[in-house]
C-alpha cells in the first residue's frame, strides 16, 4: 500500500478503502496529444490540447479508474514532469519551468451569461507544493496572450482562489493585468486527502469585472469576487495539476461528475 495511505488518520482510512481499488483495477492510458475526454456524468468534453508528459513505466499522466463501477479522470504529476505547451519548457515566473498534466474544456464560455461549474474532486496525494493550480478560467486564444481569470489551486497546502484584476488592454502585455487572492475562507489539502470534495464555481459573464463565488462541500469560501478579463479573451475552464517545476512532491487527484449549466 502507497505510503499516502498509512500517513492517513484512522478517521480517514475507511473513507480510503474505497480508493484503494484504484490500484487493484486496471486503468485506460491517455497519452495521445488531442485526445477527447468525456464521461457519462459529464455534460461537456475535455480534450488535451498541448499534449501530456512522457510516461515512466505503466504510470500515466492521465487515466481512467474505475471505483465500484464509476469512471473516474485520475490525473498524476511527478517531479520534472515538463508540460507540453510551447511555454512550459521556458523559466518564467520564478521557476526555471512548469509542470503540466492538464486538460480544457471543448468551446468556451459564452459572454453574457451566468455559469456554474461543479465537479468531485479526491486529492490522493501531495498538493503541499507551490501554487498547483487545478481549476482554471482560462482566457488565451490565439494571437490573443491573455491571462487566466480565474485560478482555483494550493500553495504550501492551502487552498487559494485568484482572481484577475487590473486588465487594461486587449491582453498583450502589460494588458494582462495581475491576480489576487479573493478566498474568505480556510482549506487546507491536508483536510480534504482520501475525501472525495464537491466544489461548485459560479462565474457571472454577463459583465465586466464578472463575479466569482466558490463554495467547497458546501461552504462559501469566494463570495461575489470582481474578476476582470482581457476585452480579446474567450473563457473557458481547464482541469487538471498546473504547477512551477520547483516541488519535489508528486500530486495526485481523482475528477468526477462534472457539470456545466448556464443561464442568462
Amino acid at each position: 500500500m502507497p505510503d499516502i495511505f498509512r500517513r492517513l488518520s484512522a478517521a480517514t482510512r475507511p473513507t480510503l478503502s474505497v480508493l484503494c481499488a484504484i490500484a487493484l483495477l486496471g486503468t485506460d492510458p491517455a497519452e495521445a496529444a488531442g485526445k477527447s475526454f468525456k464521461d457519462r456524468d459529464w455534460s461537456f468534453s475535455m480534450f488535451d490540447n498541448c499534449g501530456l508528459p512522457i510516461t515512466r513505466g505503466a504510470d500515466t499522466s492521465i487515466a481512467w479508474s474505475k471505483i465500484e463501477r464509476d469512471k473516474k479522470l485520475r490525473v498524476s504529476l511527478r517531479p520534472g514532469d515538463v508540460g507540453k505547451c510551447s511555454t512550459d519548457a521556458k523559466a518564467r515566473n520564478h521557476a526555471p519551468f512548469w509542470e503540466r498534466a492538464e486538460l480544457r474544456q471543448k468551446g468556451y464560455l459564452k459572454p453574457g451569461r451566468h455559469h456554474r461549474v461543479e465537479f468531485e474532486a479526491t486529492l490522493l496525494e501531495g498538493f503541499v507544493g507551490e501554487r498547483e493550480n487545478f481549476f482554471q478560467i482560462h482566457g488565451w486564444n490565439g494571437d490573443c496572450h491573455a491571462a487566466p481569470p480565474v485560478m482555483v489551486r494550493f500553495h504550501r497546502g492551502k487552498l487559494e482562489v485568484r482572481a484577475l484584476y487590473q486588465t487594461n488592454g486587449n491582453g498583450l502585455g502589460s494588458g494582462r493585468g495581475e491576480h489576487r487572492s479573493v478566498q474568505r475562507a480556510s482549506v487546507t489539502s491536508r483536510s480534504l486527502i482520501g475525501k472525495p470534495a464537491k466544489f461548485t464555481i459560479d462565474f457571472d459573464y454577463r459583465q465586466n469585472p464578472a463575479r466569482l463565488s466558490v463554495h467547497v462541500n458546501g461552504t462559501q469560501v469566494v463570495s461575489g469576487a470582481k474578476v476582470e478579463y482581457a476585452p480579446c479573451a474567450k473563457p473557458y475552464i481547464k482541469m487538471g495539476i498546473y504547477r512551477p517545476g520547483k516541488g519535489k512532491a508528486t500530486s495526485r487527484i481523482l475528477f468526477d461528475d462534472i457539470s456545466l449549466t448556464s443561464s442568462k
